[in-house]
Protein backbone atom coordinates (compact mmCIF):
# COMPACT_ATOMS: atom_id res chain seq x y z
CA UNK A 1 0.00 0.00 0.00
CA UNK A 2 1.53 3.25 -0.83
CA UNK A 3 1.76 6.12 1.31
CA UNK A 4 2.38 9.69 0.96
CA UNK A 5 5.52 11.36 3.32
CA UNK A 6 7.37 14.36 3.44
CA UNK A 7 9.95 14.40 0.62
CA UNK A 8 11.45 17.42 1.18
CA UNK A 9 12.53 16.26 4.53
CA UNK A 10 13.77 13.06 2.86
CA UNK A 11 16.15 15.17 0.37
CA UNK A 12 16.85 17.77 3.50
CA UNK A 13 18.55 14.67 5.56
CA UNK A 14 20.01 13.10 2.86
CA UNK A 15 21.90 16.21 1.89
CA UNK A 16 22.77 16.74 5.38
CA UNK A 17 24.57 13.62 4.94
CA UNK A 18 25.97 14.51 1.74
CA UNK A 19 24.91 11.27 0.95
CA UNK A 20 23.87 10.60 -2.97
CA UNK A 21 20.75 9.07 -3.79
CA UNK A 22 22.34 5.85 -4.76
CA UNK A 23 24.03 5.85 -1.61
CA UNK A 24 20.48 6.51 0.39
CA UNK A 25 19.32 3.52 -1.71
CA UNK A 26 22.29 1.31 -0.63
CA UNK A 27 22.14 2.26 3.06
CA UNK A 28 18.49 1.82 3.97
CA UNK A 29 18.21 -1.29 1.36
CA UNK A 30 15.71 -0.03 -1.31
CA UNK A 31 16.25 0.65 -5.08
CA UNK A 32 17.78 3.55 -6.22
CA UNK A 33 14.29 4.19 -8.18
CA UNK A 34 12.71 4.14 -5.40
CA UNK A 35 14.80 6.96 -3.54
CA UNK A 36 14.17 8.76 -7.12
CA UNK A 37 9.87 8.17 -6.91
CA UNK A 38 10.15 9.27 -3.35
CA UNK A 39 11.87 12.74 -3.44
CA UNK A 40 9.54 13.52 -6.47
CA UNK A 41 6.52 12.66 -5.51
CA UNK A 42 6.29 11.52 -1.93
CA UNK A 43 4.58 7.78 -2.70
CA UNK A 44 6.48 5.03 -0.91
CA UNK A 45 5.61 1.65 1.19
CA UNK A 46 5.08 1.32 4.83
CA UNK A 47 8.08 -1.05 4.61
CA UNK A 48 10.56 1.60 2.57
CA UNK A 49 9.22 4.20 5.06
CA UNK A 50 10.39 2.43 8.62
CA UNK A 51 13.75 1.52 6.87
CA UNK A 52 14.34 5.53 5.79
CA UNK A 53 13.12 6.62 9.45
CA UNK A 54 15.76 3.91 10.62
CA UNK A 55 18.50 4.90 8.58
CA UNK A 56 17.89 8.56 9.48
CA UNK A 57 17.48 7.91 13.21
CA UNK A 58 13.99 9.75 13.45
CA UNK A 59 10.59 8.54 14.09
CA UNK A 60 8.82 7.12 11.71
CA UNK A 61 5.80 9.32 12.33
CA UNK A 62 7.96 12.58 11.86
CA UNK A 63 8.13 11.12 7.72
CA UNK A 64 3.99 11.76 7.56
CA UNK A 65 2.39 14.26 5.69
CA UNK A 66 0.48 17.14 7.79
CA UNK A 67 -3.28 16.51 6.36
CA UNK A 68 -3.79 20.06 7.22
CA UNK A 69 -0.44 21.35 5.08
CA UNK A 70 -1.94 19.06 2.23
CA UNK A 71 -4.79 21.13 2.54
CA UNK A 72 -3.52 24.22 3.10
CA UNK A 73 -1.02 23.91 -0.19
CA UNK A 74 -3.84 22.87 -2.23
CA UNK A 75 -6.06 25.91 -0.98
CA UNK A 76 -3.03 28.26 -1.94
CA UNK A 77 -2.72 26.48 -5.43
CA UNK A 78 -6.63 27.12 -6.12
CA UNK A 79 -6.16 31.13 -4.92
CA UNK A 80 -2.97 31.39 -7.16
CA UNK A 81 -4.99 29.75 -9.91
CA UNK A 82 -7.84 32.58 -9.02
CA UNK A 83 -5.74 35.26 -9.32
CA UNK A 84 -4.08 34.47 -12.28
CA UNK A 85 -7.66 33.91 -14.11
CA UNK A 86 -8.57 37.22 -12.61
CA UNK A 87 -5.41 38.82 -14.36
CA UNK A 88 -6.65 37.02 -17.56
CA UNK A 89 -10.34 37.98 -17.14
CA UNK A 90 -9.28 42.06 -16.60
CA UNK A 91 -6.80 41.60 -19.50
CA UNK A 92 -9.04 40.43 -21.76
CA UNK A 93 -11.83 42.85 -20.22
CA UNK A 94 -9.98 45.73 -20.62
CA UNK A 95 -9.00 45.00 -24.44
CA UNK A 96 -12.42 44.67 -25.36
CA UNK A 97 -13.60 48.08 -23.59
CA UNK A 98 -10.56 49.98 -25.34
CA UNK A 99 -10.99 48.17 -28.86
CA UNK A 100 -15.06 49.09 -28.14
CA UNK A 101 -14.09 52.88 -27.50
CA UNK A 102 -11.59 53.19 -30.73
CA UNK A 103 -14.36 51.34 -33.11
CA UNK A 104 -16.61 53.80 -31.70
CA UNK A 105 -14.06 56.97 -32.73
CA UNK A 106 -13.95 57.74 -28.71
CA UNK A 107 -10.40 56.74 -29.27
CA UNK A 108 -7.21 57.67 -31.31
CA UNK A 109 -5.03 54.76 -32.14
CA UNK A 110 -2.35 56.68 -30.63
CA UNK A 111 -4.16 56.69 -27.26
CA UNK A 112 -5.22 52.89 -27.68
CA UNK A 113 -1.87 52.00 -27.98
CA UNK A 114 -0.73 53.90 -24.53
CA UNK A 115 -3.73 52.01 -23.07
CA UNK A 116 -3.29 48.95 -24.48
CA UNK A 117 0.84 48.34 -23.32
CA UNK A 118 -0.22 50.23 -19.90
CA UNK A 119 -2.77 47.25 -19.27
CA UNK A 120 -0.49 44.69 -20.63
CA UNK A 121 2.49 46.33 -18.54
CA UNK A 122 0.00 46.25 -15.27
CA UNK A 123 -1.18 42.30 -15.82
CA UNK A 124 2.17 41.59 -16.10
CA UNK A 125 3.36 43.23 -13.04
CA UNK A 126 0.51 41.54 -11.03
CA UNK A 127 1.37 38.19 -12.30
CA UNK A 128 4.77 38.72 -11.25
CA UNK A 129 3.73 40.06 -7.76
CA UNK A 130 1.17 36.10 -7.92
CA UNK A 131 4.09 34.70 -8.34
CA UNK A 132 6.68 36.19 -5.95
CA UNK A 133 4.39 35.97 -3.42
CA UNK A 134 3.39 32.54 -4.05
CA UNK A 135 6.48 31.22 -4.57
CA UNK A 136 7.89 33.18 -1.19
CA UNK A 137 5.17 31.61 0.90
CA UNK A 138 5.80 27.98 -0.27
CA UNK A 139 9.39 28.62 0.25
CA UNK A 140 9.00 29.79 3.85
CA UNK A 141 6.31 27.12 4.69
CA UNK A 142 8.49 24.46 3.48
CA UNK A 143 11.39 26.08 5.44
CA UNK A 144 9.58 25.94 8.48
CA UNK A 145 8.53 22.68 8.32
CA UNK A 146 11.74 21.00 7.16
CA UNK A 147 13.72 22.99 10.17
CA UNK A 148 11.25 21.84 13.00
CA UNK A 149 12.48 20.58 15.85
CA UNK A 150 10.08 18.04 16.32
CA UNK A 151 11.32 16.23 13.30
CA UNK A 152 14.38 14.91 15.96
CA UNK A 153 14.39 12.76 18.81
CA UNK A 154 14.59 15.35 22.01
CA UNK A 155 18.28 16.82 20.16
CA UNK A 156 17.74 20.10 18.87
CA UNK A 157 16.25 23.39 20.58
CA UNK A 158 15.87 25.69 17.81
CA UNK A 159 16.03 25.58 13.88
CA UNK A 160 19.88 25.92 14.02
CA UNK A 161 20.41 23.00 16.28
CA UNK A 162 17.94 20.64 14.10
CA UNK A 163 20.86 21.08 10.94
CA UNK A 164 23.18 19.38 13.60
CA UNK A 165 21.95 15.72 13.67
CA UNK A 166 24.94 14.38 15.22
CA UNK A 167 23.60 15.04 18.47
CA UNK A 168 21.04 13.47 18.59
CA UNK A 169 19.89 10.27 20.48
CA UNK A 170 18.11 7.68 18.82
Amino acid sequence: MDMRINSALIKQLRNQRAWSQEQLALISGVSHRTIQRIESSGNCSLETKKALASVFEIEITVLDIDGDAIAGKERRNRETRYGYIGAGLGFFGSYAGITATVLSGGMSYYQAGVYYGSVAALIGFSCLLIGLITGRLETQKRRDFILHPRHFKGCAKNSEEALDTSRCSA
